[in-house]
């Protein structure tokens, strides 16, 4: 029988000038800005995909915890 494998994650961020540093050697600080920084990211992607996917709106309404706030 194989032995079971152990393997060790890095998360590594990328920052503007193209250098990498492991997201562990942040700061608490810069670990909120980048986390900020990234939530941002992620909202301005789903909004430009649900622009131009408008179908796909109705069926994530049916979410626990969502909320659709249509404007008027």
């Amino acid at each position: 029988m194989a032995r079971k494998q152990e393997f060790e994650v890095v998360s590594f961020l990328r920052l503007p000038d193209g250098s990498r540093v492991p997201f562990d050697s942040l700061t608490g600080e810069e670990r909120q800005r980048a986390c900020e920084k990234m939530a941002e990211n992620a909202g301005r992607a789903i909004g430009d995909y649900l622009t131009a996917h408008p179908e796909e709106i109705e069926p994530l309404s049916h979410c626990a915890g969502v909320t659709l706030q249509r404007e008027v």
